[in-house]
């Protein structure tokens, strides 16, 4: 009885809503900032209809979430978008902690250059539907990048690269 019961409730369960884009990302963010640890420096943040970003003190080092349709995948990591010594410098560092970033975040993590002399560590992950379900997914997934990569980044972000951080309001 309970069997038949419980397929038919799920059966007839209503799917979760499909969330266009730009309120998927903004969902992803707002799910990333309830995620990370209260300790954490703050977290800014902005989305578009494809990508969102965050960052702490460099914009230029942010986390991406970046929904590339046609490759059938959303990408989630931390991006170095800096001038070319900056982001090579940080690769070089992130490269000598793999070991501990893989053993932190999981094996299908990838730590390489890419486009325009940037750098990355990041991975790839299937492209499902939209959904409340999927939003959880990836702002848990970004937040663990975050809590395990920011303190990293901190302490290897050259001295010589601007970072700065929003005053306090008042």
């Amino acid at each position: 009885m309970n069997a038949r019961r419980a397929a038919a409730s799920s059966a007839s369960a209503p799917a979760l809503r499909r969330l266009d884009s730009r309120t998927f990302l903004r969902g992803v963010v707002e799910r990333i900032q309830k995620e990370i640890p209260a300790d954490f420096p703050p977290i800014h943040s902005t989305a578009y209809s494809y990508m969102a970003q965050l960052w702490s003190g460099n914009k230029q080092l942010h986390y991406e979430a970046w929904i590339r349709e046609r490759l059938g995948v959303i990408e989630v990591g931390l991006h170095f978008e800096a001038d070319a010594l900056t982001n090579a410098r940080l690769l070089a560092a992130f490269r000598a902690r793999e070991r501990a970033i893989r053993r932190a975040l999981g094996a299908d993590v990838r730590i390489e250059t890419w486009d325009r002399g940037w750098a990355r560590v990041w991975e790839p992950i299937a492209l499902a539907t939209l959904d409340r379900a999927f939003l959880e997914r990836i702002g848990d997934r970004i937040a663990t990048y975050v809590t395990v990569l920011e303190p990293l980044l901190r302490s290897e972000v050259p001295s010589d690269v601007a970072w700065s951080e929003s005053r306090p309001r008042r």
